[in-house]
């Protein structure tokens, strides 16, 4: 297994440093919008305090070197002490994953024009996979859809809808997933880079959610006659499926690094509430009420930990860690669901109020249980391999 080298070690201190000193002033800014996200305006000038900091996207080294999985998860997890952390820092869903897929497909041209401009944090991006359930599309089986592409001379027309697109109003990246029928075209899932905006994907409802870190929402858009280039597909046609998966699996991985640095925050948050506030005679801590849900959150925090660092271990031996990642993602997530729990009810009426970021980390971390694939989801995966591996033993 790789070792998390000093480098690496060092950067995380940068970032907990910066988070802490820098960010945390910053949760009681009022620049959000009506959906309660920052604005691109709040965003960016944090971002240029973590370009003064030299921590602005510190998981991508100057000479395009990429950390490993490991050394990733000890800065992610410290720029996501603060919701807002991984937004100035850049090292947010849905950038940080779309960066990683770029910088692993992407041919040097496509770099230049798409992942640079992400890495120095002047852009956003939004990746356009999800489709409407209620049109009987994609959600958590790709396979189900239904936005198309083909070829007409040196361009790919790209008709269809996508759901829960996160940062899509705002972004000036995309990527788009679409399914080519033609099998002379490369039937089978493509990726597309595309500029944006752009006048042929509308933006259709920004539905308001549970969570509101991410800037631009979650937006549902419609793709109309879009024309993109031939030259600016991502890898080969008919590969979007393996190309997904290279991406999503680090990127649920992502996801539970950065809110377990929110849930590390929330649980300090609880634990300076418990020490302080007396009741009956007492502080709360010492009360076994309050002190067990504590307790059980050291033990659902640590275990989190060793969980996000094994996973890492194995997508570093260059696996797509497709079932670890699954593993991952329903432990961490209950785990982190647990302790955003016991952080409320330790804290009573304070923890269902926006006087600490609780109460925001507790609605993030219940929408992360859906993200990139409910529990449920997982599981039934998992349960799937465990049938495999029981026939091909027989």
């Amino acid at each position: 297994m790789n070792e998390i080298s000093d480098r690496a070690l060092a950067i995380a201190e940068r970032v907990e440093a910066f988070v802490r000193g820098t960010v945390f002033p910053y949760e009681k800014d009022p620049r959000r919008d009506h959906h309660g996200a920052p604005t691109d305006e709040l965003v960016m000038e944090m971002r240029e305090h973590a370009r003064a900091a030299g921590v602005l996207t510190p998981h991508i080294l100057g000479d395009g070197d990429h950390l490993n999985q490991r050394e990733t998860a000890v800065v992610l997890i410290r720029s996501g002490l603060s919701p807002l952390g991984p937004l100035a820092c850049n090292t947010m869903a849905p950038d940080e994953g779309n960066m990683y897929l770029l910088g692993k497909v992407g041919s040097p041209e496509l770099k230049r024009r798409f992942l640079e401009p992400l890495i120095s944090g002047r852009a956003r991006s939004a990746f356009f996979m999800t489709e409407p359930a209620d049109d009987g599309g994609a959600g958590s089986d790709p396979s189900m859809m239904k936005t198309t592409c083909h070829l007409d001379g040196n361009h790919w027309v790209i008709n269809g809808r996508k759901a829960f697109i996160t940062g899509a109003e705002g972004a000036r990246v995309g990527i788009v997933m679409a399914k080519a029928e033609d099998v002379v075209q490369g039937g089978g899932a493509c990726l597309f880079l595309v500029d944006l905006p752009d006048p042929a994907i509308r933006i259709d409802a920004i539905p308001n959610t549970i969570d509101s870190s991410m800037p631009g929402g979650h937006a549902t858009v419609t793709l109309d006659n879009l024309r993109v280039p031939a030259d600016q597909m991502l890898g080969e046609a008919g590969e979007g499926f393996r190309y997904a998966q290279v991406r999503l699996s680090p990127a649920r991985l992502s996801h539970c690094m950065r809110w377990l640095g929110a849930c590390i925050r929330a649980h300090e948050i609880a634990t300076d509430y418990a020490n302080r506030r007396e009741a009956f005679g007492k502080p709360l801590i010492e009360h076994e009420g309050v002190g067990f849900m504590l307790a059980e959150n050291m033990i659902d925090l640590k275990q989190a930990e060793l969980m996000i660092d094994w996973c890492a271990g194995v997508l570093d031996t260059g696996s797509l860690g497709t079932v670890e990642s699954s593993m991952a993602k329903v432990a961490v997530s209950e785990a982190l669901m647990r302790i955003a729990d016991h952080c409320v009810q330790v804290m009573g009426g304070t923890g269902v109020t926006d006087r600490t970021i609780v109460e925001q980390v507790f609605r993030e971390v219940r929408a992360f249980r859906i993200y990139d694939g409910p529990t449920e989801v997982h599981k039934w995966s998992l349960a799937k391999k465990i049938k495999r591996d029981w026939k091909a033993g027989l």
